[in-house]
């Protein structure tokens, strides 16, 4: 066993919203500890500015780094989209950004058509439409903007009056297309699935791009030699730069409260 090994994998969202990357990554790898960094006090980023949001992920990256951790997983579309790059110029260890999930929609999709529910910023920056097209130049995408559901989700509407009204206005013109199968383009959105699935009445089939993205992580793991050998289960520090009460309450449905710790950070 080497120290490398020992390590953590960091991961890090602007918000709750990557808990959801966490729950799927924590399933796929149970010996692995994680450090996990939520900037909720600027929630949303979905329609800040490119600079805006390339700064505020670099931060983020190099406070993981400084733990440190071994591999970091960009657990937000937003990010991903925009400052991937940058991202990896500022730091020394493998970086991740989260899947868009279109292969799996694609193979799913019965109708050749799929669609993406995502923020402004990744919907503007056309990513899931570029890919879609590279895996099938013959399908068809339409691209959803979500405005405000990853904000209504950082502040905790997962299933009220609030919520409800917005993701029915934004399933309306994917259910007027007769589209079969959505991507989760935010990692915020998983929070809301069983939501969606019920005023979709089951005509559309969300996808969750964690899985893909666990098995981006299988392979740096594996390349680069980084599987801890540890035979106990791993731990999870949670981390949040606001209020920390909804990242407990969403962490505490999935993760083993005895193996997790959450506090407050400052960046």
């Amino acid at each position: 066993m080497n120290n490398v090994q020992q390590l953590p994998i960091g991961v890090f969202d602007s918000g709750v919203g990557g808990l959801s990357v966490l729950k799927v990554l924590q399933e796929q790898f149970p010996n692995e500890d994680f450090i996990y960094i939520g900037d909720n006090a600027n929630n949303p980023v979905g329609n800040r500015s490119d600079d805006e949001i390339t700064f505020l992920a670099c931060r983020i990256a190099e406070a993981l780094e400084k733990q440190p951790v071994k591999l970091m997983v960009i657990a937000c579309n937003t990010f991903t989209v925009v400052a991937l790059d940058e991202v990896r110029e500022r730091v020394s260890v493998p970086v991740i950004g989260v899947s868009q999930g279109v292969k799996t929609a694609i193979s799913e999709s019965k109708s050749n058509t799929i669609g993406i529910m995502a923020t402004v910023a990744t919907v503007n920056s056309h990513i899931h439409k570029h890919v879609a097209l590279e895996v099938d130049p013959e399908v068809l995408v339409w691209e959803q903007p979500c405005p405000e559901l990853a904000g209504l989700i950082e502040q905790g509407h997962l299933d009220d009056f609030f919520v409800r009204d917005v993701c029915e206005e934004y399933v309306e013109p994917l259910l007027s297309r007769e589209i079969d199968v959505v991507v989760l383009g935010c990692t915020h959105f998983p929070f809301v699935k069983p939501l969606l699935e019920e005023l979709t009445a089951g005509r559309i089939q969300f996808v969750d791009p964690a899985y893909e993205t666990s098995n981006l992580v299988c392979r740096i793991l594996e390349h680069k030699n980084l599987y801890n050998p540890q035979e106990n289960l791993g731990t999870v520090k949670l981390y949040f730069t606001k209020d920390i009460e909804l990242g407990d309450t969403l962490s505490a449905s999935f993760l083993d409260t005895n193996r997790r710790t959450i506090e407050h950070i400052t960046l």
